[in-house]
């Protein structure tokens, strides 16, 4: 003879399944309330995606054309300035580039005011921030770029580099993405 559980009760099964089911529904409630409210800024990680292979290209250009020194920064030069009309305000961003033998920093400050500074082997020097070229020569193969408490090491490789920083302000954080 088969054994048949609760077949009296079948009220005591109503009150507990209706538990389970607004015991469901208030952890679904609190799960959804506890979860981020923003995403990361995608458009960062793109500009990110977009500034390196840009670069890229601009560098093969200037090598392919076997333009010299002069030339190239010039043709960096144009590029960077372009390139921070594009990305906008409420931005921060620093660009090296050069070689071994000389670099280029270029810093921009859209976001907020921050203490920034390059070591090229011979100490911290202050950056201007105003858009200028400021030239150095390496004494190695590093480049340190300082943002506030943040370091941003580079490797300088044979030919031409090109590498970035840029930090950008949302809901109260700020987001940095630099070149690979």
């Amino acid at each position: 003879k088969p054994i048949i559980f609760l077949k009296k009760n079948r009220k005591g099964q109503f009150y507990l399944i209706a538990a389970i089911v607004i015991i469901s529904v208030v952890i679904g409630f609190a799960v959804i309330s506890n979860s981020p409210k923003k995403n990361i800024p995608v458009k960062l990680y793109d500009l990110k995606q977009e500034l390196g292979i840009e670069s890229a290209n601009i560098l093969e250009y200037g090598t392919y054309n076997e333009l010299d020194e002069t030339e190239m920064r010039a043709l960096l030069q144009n590029f960077v300035t372009e390139y921070v009309a594009y990305a906008g305000t409420g931005r921060n961003l620093y660009f090296v580039f050069g070689n071994s033998g000389k670099i280029v920093i270029m810093a921009y400050q859209n976001l907020v005011n921050e203490s920034a500074s390059v070591n090229v082997g011979s100490g911290n020097i202050p950056l201007i921030i105003d858009g200028s070229m400021q030239e150095f020569i390496p004494e190695g193969n590093d480049v340190i770029i300082k943002i506030e408490e943040n370091k941003y090491k580079f490797k300088l490789k044979a030919g031409e580099n090109f590498y970035f920083v840029i930090s950008e302000a949302i809901e109260g954080e700020i987001y940095v993405v630099q070149s690979d």
